[in-house]
């Protein structure tokens, strides 16, 4: 083994670790809430022992932050790669289609950690969503920028509150994991007629 490999194994073990004990994390935060869950059972649900995890994460708030930030990431992420398939000047329903499409596809895909948002939010202490907020802040915001497309293109009524309308579609696109299974409709026609439905209603 030479030097290069012997300096690296430690680091790429710690940082495995750390990657396995953030997704046991955000898989127990999912299914049982941050009020139920104990650093103890994240611990053992990693294989590890209780005390090991304080190497990695000084607090259970340290471990929340560290998942909520890497599910914005993962979220914000996939709808910008979804943008970027997009010709420059794309109209509001394009954007409208790509930002679903990015929206669902990250929170089915990555649902442990997207879920753990969506379960926990209200119920976090404040210092943890002080620490996620500028994340999440900036994500609403590119949602906000769309909506400011549509009612210029005529897209949106003018007499309707976009606000409602987005936390309508985020909301709706959310709570789909509750009930969504692989195999009878894929991402992608879900996404067309949450589209068609935001936009055109139910004719």
């Amino acid at each position: 083994m030479n030097q290069r490999e012997t300096q690296l194994k430690p680091v790429l073990k710690k940082e495995k670790t750390r990657l396995l004990l953030l997704d046991k994390a955000a898989q127990m935060f999912s299914q049982h809430g941050y009020q139920s869950t104990s650093l103890k059972d994240i611990s053992a649900k990693a294989g590890m022992k209780a005390g090991s995890l304080y190497y990695h994460f000084s607090s259970k708030e340290a471990l929340m932050i560290e998942v909520l930030d890497k599910s914005m990431q993962l979220i914000s992420d996939t709808v910008a790669e979804e943008i970027e398939k997009l010709d420059d000047g794309f109209t509001f329903e394009q954007g409208l289609h790509a930002y679903i499409l990015g929206h669902l596809t990250a929170i089915l895909r990555y649902s442990d950690y997207t879920t753990t948002t969506i379960r926990n939010d209200g119920q976090i202490p404040d210092a943890v969503n002080k620490a996620v907020r500028l994340k999440r802040e900036h994500y609403e915001q590119q949602w906000r920028k769309l909506m400011i497309q549509g009612k210029e293109e005529g897209a949106i009524r003018a007499d309707l509150d976009s606000s409602i309308l987005r936390l309508m579609v985020l909301g709706t696109s959310n709570w789909s994991t509750v009930w969504y299974k692989p195999g009878k409709h894929s991402i992608e026609e879900l996404a067309r007629d949450y589209t068609s439905v935001f936009l055109r209603g139910c004719r």
